[in-house]
């Protein structure tokens, strides 16, 4: 009986601190997609694909999916922003678009990866451009993008274009 209470005790413990883990980090910073040129607007934007969760409103006998929430942090580690109406409409499950000046930035999402995993990537924003970030696991850049045009998720997917160097 003793052995029995210790291996529910350590799995209990297991569990408990498999929900606390830190969040995978990406390394390498996200930017706009280099082949479309900028507007003039002074403001870049930011546009975060995380992964969905399955709501149910009451009165409304179907399912559907909408985009997590997420956090932008600026260059400091002070948080900006905690979007969480991440969604353009109530029924699809596309993200808003975030307006935000012209830096450097670290968004932490939900990634549909595994059991669905908080992840840390550092964003460029551009004046001008939209930066994408996809953490769902579905994007797929156009077949002629080079591997060294895009950044990859720890578990191997991409999740947007690499910050092209100033030339």
């Amino acid at each position: 009986m003793k052995n029995v209470r210790f291996f529910l005790l350590a799995g209990l413990v297991g569990a408990i601190s498999g929900c606390a883990t830190a969040p995978l980090v990406v390394k390498e910073s996200v930017g706009p997609n280099p082949t479309i040129a900028a507007s003039g607007e002074a403001e870049g934007k930011l546009t975060v694909y995380s992964a969905t969760e399955e709501e149910h409103d009451v009165g409304n006998q179907t399912a559907y999916y909408q985009r997590t929430a997420y956090i932008i942090y600026n260059s400091n580690g002070r948080e900006i922003e905690n979007v969480n109406e991440n969604n353009t409409s109530e029924f699809l499950a596309l993200p808003r678009t975030v307006r935000l000046p012209p830096g450097a930035y670290q968004v932490k999402a939900l990634a549909a990866v595994g059991f669905g995993e908080r992840v840390v990537v550092p964003v460029m924003i551009e004046a001008g451009r939209n930066t994408e970030l996809h953490l769902n696991g579905h994007w797929r850049p156009p077949s002629n993008a080079a591997k060294s045009d895009l950044v990859f998720a720890p578990e191997g997917f991409p999740v947007g274009w690499r910050v092209s160097s100033p030339n």
